[in-house]
This record gives structure tokens, sequence and C-alpha cells, in this order.
């Protein structure tokens, strides 16, 4: 989970500092300092969704075993 977070923090701060800068023509460092910010939270969004997916697709396996042994 570690390398998700680290990775997912890297590519969306990486965006989100480009997007603030080309699109929203923010300086370079107060786009740095906007894309941290989103991109903690757009970091804990993919983690949370990514956690629930799993846990999801989990779920649906063990209830197709338990309906293939009855």
């Amino acid at each position: 989970m570690g390398v998700q977070v680290a990775v997912a923090f890297i590519v969306s701060v990486a965006g989100l500092w480009i997007a603030h800068i080309a699109l929203l023509n923010q300086p370079v460092g107060r786009g740095l300092m906007y894309a941290i910010f989103w991109g903690l939270i757009a970091t804990g969004v993919i983690v949370s969704a990514t956690r629930t997916e799993r846990a999801r697709r989990l779920r649906l396996s063990e209830d197709s075993d338990a309906e293939t042994r009855r």
C-alpha cells in the first residue's frame, strides 16, 4: 500500500502542477503549493477507491464460491 500511495501522490502532484501552471496561469511556486494540497486529496481518493474496489471484488468472489459449493 505504501508504494501505491507514493506513486499516486507523485503522479497526482505532477499532473496537477502542470495543470495549474498551463491551464490556470498560476506562478510556478503557487502552482506547486496548490498541486501538493490537491495531490494529497487526490491520493486519498485514489487509495480509498482502490481499497473499496478490492474489498468489493473479494466479497463477490466469496459469494460466488459459496454458491458453487451449494
